[in-house]
């Protein structure tokens, strides 16, 4: 069983109904811009050179003492992708906020886009609950964290 099935049910059912990805990222990045007074973003191909392991960027920056949740998702994934990227994002700009997560060089920190299984509690499952109350059944929500840049290289390199 996984540890979702545990979080079925009514008190865990989506608020306002199942919708698609796109509406569940809107209301995603609403929570952090609308609840939380941070600011969400995308990474744009316009950006500039990107790691292809990146799927997101965190950080919490304080503006006058308090700090600002910020998530910026990669923005050419597919949607179901993006949507978990968001709420994993969103689960750990909170834990920056809260200083219950260091950031990394620069004050950031750089999620993976490779999903893994959610297997225990923690930011996964967080996540993935936080998608599903939001309108979406989550897919794998938990993503590997890096705090800089250089631990994303591939030593392998790409498979042609």
């Amino acid at each position: 069983m996984s540890i979702l099935d545990q979080y079925r049910g009514a008190r865990w059912a989506p608020r306002h109904g199942w919708r698609p990805d796109r509406e569940v990222i809107l209301a995603l990045r609403a929570v952090i811009t609308e609840h939380l007074g941070g600011e969400a973003g995308d990474i744009l191909p316009s950006d500039g050179l990107v790691p292809d392991a990146l799927g997101a960027v965190v950080a919490a920056p304080s503006t006058n003492g308090t700090p600002r949740p910020f998530v910026s998702v990669r923005a050419q994934l597919p949607t179901s992708l993006r949507a978990d990227l968001w709420g994993f994002g969103t689960v750990l700009a909170v834990e920056m906020a809260d200083r219950r997560a260091e950031p990394g060089a620069g004050g950031l920190l750089l999620v993976g886009r490779e999903r893994h299984p959610v297997i225990r509690p923690g930011r996964g499952l967080a996540a993935a609950l936080i998608v599903q109350r939001l309108g979406r059944r989550p897919g794998d929500c938990d993503f590997r964290v890096y705090r800089n840049i250089d631990e994303m290289k591939d030593p392998l390199g790409r498979a042609a």
